[in-house]
């Protein structure tokens, strides 16, 4: 297939995620962009809209990705397989690369994740800390950067970033927190929030996440090579007592008899490493500033954001009671 006149394609994997359809929603609102979503098999339930074209392919399968990629054009790569291995998940990374050279493509925007990160002694993070990862998942998602900005040079431009708690309607981040201060004894959340208190949350909600890739895929600037963190850690409140309050008072209709007494972050600290966890450090932030100084607003404020998600759960719950599917 040729280039739509006048139009942008842009080539997205992964769309079905999370990340994926929040992605396709905000590009399919700009006429000037013709989309192109990998799919195993097309379905008319996905209901794209007349922008966006289903690509049938498999990323497991190279002969199947051919008709993907436009000579050109933007590639978003959201695609990772939690019940693939380490291997299979590099595997597919790397049938990614030899499609994209070979179709000639502009540039490419891997979403990673600040999970690669892992466990480090800074209380804040950029995007030239060490990376730590102690986890199989951060381990892969660092060797999949690894392998695409060795892989990409001189062939095509590759742009990295790592949202951090990415959160929003229809997400899985806050829902363990939600459930529990509507479902759990009173009085375990009330020691939960003695531990967990001040500690940070990292939340970032996912249109940020979204406008910062349609940020770096418009911008003319020299970004190859580049990694940007996408977070909110600026936002103060971006910690787990206002979050709480925030469920407590708009959405579980409650507050604690008594005020919860904050526990040292020393003890959720080793509580955290008897657990294994990958980040111990409660106070640890990530750092937005390498992407907001290159001009990027972020959309979406940790109130607006968590209001939006208080407004989708109780939604959410009344069309469960009507007995609407």
């Amino acid at each position: 297939m040729d280039k739509p006149n006048n139009s942008t394609v842009v080539a997205i994997t992964g769309a079905n995620g999370f990340i994926g359809k929040y992605l396709v929603n905000a590009l399919s609102e700009n006429k000037n962009i013709s989309i192109r979503v990998l799919v195993r098999k097309s379905s008319s339930s996905n209901n794209w809209g007349s922008s966006v074209t289903e690509i049938e392919g498999d990323l497991t399968k190279p002969d199947t990705l051919k008709a993907f990629l436009l000579e050109g054009c933007v590639v978003i790569n959201l695609a990772y397989s939690f019940s693939a291995t380490d291997n299979q998940n590099i595997t597919v990374i790397n049938n990614l690369i030899d499609i994209c050279k070979t179709n000639k493509i502009k540039r490419l925007i891997h979403c990673s994740t600040a999970a690669v990160y892992g466990r480090v002694k800074e209380d804040v993070v950029n995007e030239s800390s060490d990376c730590s990862p102690r986890t199989n998942y951060g381990k892969t998602k660092l060797l999949i950067e690894q392998t695409l900005n060795e892989a990409s040079r001189g062939s095509f431009e590759y742009v990295n970033i790592r949202p951090t708690a990415v959160y929003g309607p229809e997400g899985q981040a806050l829902m363990k927190l939600i459930n529990n201060l509507e479902n759990a004894n009173n009085f375990s959340n009330y020691l939960r929030s003695c531990l967990f208190n001040a500690r940070s949350l990292n939340l970032v909600h996912v249109d940020n996440v979204v406008a910062a890739i349609i940020f770096l895929m418009d911008l003319n600037k020299d970004v190859n090579g580049q990694t940007y963190i996408v977070s909110e850690d600026f936002e103060t409140n971006n910690n787990y007592k206002y979050v709480e309050n925030f469920f407590l008072k708009n959405l579980i209709k409650r507050k604690y008899i008594v005020p919860p007494i904050p526990v040292p972050l020393i003890f959720l600290s080793w509580a955290l490493r008897l657990r294994g966890r990958d980040s111990v450090n409660p106070r640890m932030v990530y750092g937005a500033e390498k992407l907001r100084n290159m001009g990027f607003k972020y959309e979406v404020s940790l109130d607006s954001g968590l209001n939006d998600l208080c407004e989708w759960y109780k939604s959410q719950k009344n069309i469960k009671a009507s007995g609407v599917s």
